[in-house]
């Protein structure tokens, strides 16, 4: 794949996992606002796994962010 294309794919895919953060980070929301009748430990282990989404979306997001400036740099010195 040549470097127009992949940029093309990075952008797409970093706008897929910061929309996809937002939503983690929305339920993480509403998970602070849950009802008391939740049990707290099922929601406490709800927002760890979120928590590990959004991190794990946001090492993602900084890979393909690496990845696209260096795909730059490269199309640049050429």
């Amino acid at each position: 794949m040549d470097i127009t294309g992949r940029l093309a794919i990075i952008q797409h895919e970093i706008a897929r996992a910061e929309n996809e953060k937002l939503q983690q980070e929305q339920m993480l929301g509403l998970f602070w606002e849950h009802p008391p009748a939740l049990d707290p430990e099922v929601v406490g282990n709800m927002m760890q796994l979120t928590r590990g989404r959004i991190r794990g979306l946001e090492d993602r997001i900084r890979a393909l962010l690496a990845e696209q400036k260096e795909l730059i740099v490269r199309a640049a010195t050429f």
